[in-house]
């Protein structure tokens, strides 16, 4: 059986569900390109079993050789956040279906639901998109945003990072960015979220440049139109 073990945005988040599905793999892997979240090192003390580091490379193009052993054996796959927030990981279930292999799903907490402490809600975000560490000339991002604002909803941007090269792109970074593009309003900041260490800053791109985010996961948050109690939550993180 393939289990796909969601682990949400802390140690502290890993249900017991998620515990009772580690105890019955034979092999584990984490997924450590999408996000961060718990160490290895305070995995294998939870899980009392050693966990192999799976990267881009073996999670998306050697899906086979996961595959193949969860023919045989339970074998499961941690993720940081919800397990099927990546179209990477729906691949597999189509995989398992198509080989008879047997499944079961752990969800979890994620950033898709903890942006909801901001104040705005879940119902009024519109596309998600993501600003890349390589982002000359990618407009995609721009696109989503003007398209949602046109509807009067929210978005999520997501910002990359490359866990293997230790490399993140920062809020600043993505202010500059959107700053080249035209994109001047007023949004919010995040790093962190669901964790004890998160910060929230809502304000002018102006004001958010001269603060300091240090912490990753980050992203940031565009408010379409607001309804009044949106309004008022988000004078919480001026």
């Amino acid at each position: 059986m393939l289990y796909l073990i969601g682990l949400g945005l802390n140690c502290k988040d890993i249900s017991l569900n998620a515990l009772e599905a580690i105890k019955e793999c034979k092999k584990l892997y984490l997924e450590n390109y999408t996000s961060l979240g718990c160490s290895v090192k305070d995995l294998e003390r939870i899980a009392n079993k050693k966990v192999i580091i799976a990267n881009r490379g073996l999670i998306e193009n050697n899906s086979n050789k996961i595959l193949n052993e969860a023919k045989n054996f339970n074998i499961g796959i941690l993720v940081y956040g919800d397990p099927l927030s990546a179209t990477t990981h729906i691949s597999y279930l189509i995989s398992c279906k198509k080989l008879n292999i047997k499944f079961k799903i752990i969800h979890a907490s994620s950033i898709l639901t903890a942006v909801a402490e901001t104040g705005l809600s879940l119902y009024n975000f519109c596309k998600i998109t993501s600003i890349l560490l390589n982002n000359k000339n990618i407009k995609t991002p721009i696109k989503v945003i003007k398209d949602n604002l046109k509807l009067g909803l929210h978005t999520l941007i997501l910002l990359d990072l490359d866990l293997e090269n230790k490399k993140f792109l920062t809020i600043n970074e993505a202010l500059d960015y959107l700053l080249r593009n035209n994109i001047d309003l007023d949004l919010i900041a995040c790093s962190a979220l669901g964790t004890s260490k998160q910060e929230i800053r809502y304000g002018t791109i102006e004001k958010l440049k001269k603060l300091e985010f240090n912490r990753h996961p980050q992203c940031l948050i565009i408010p379409g139109k607001l309804h009044f109690i949106e309004e008022e939550a988000l004078n919480l993180w001026k």
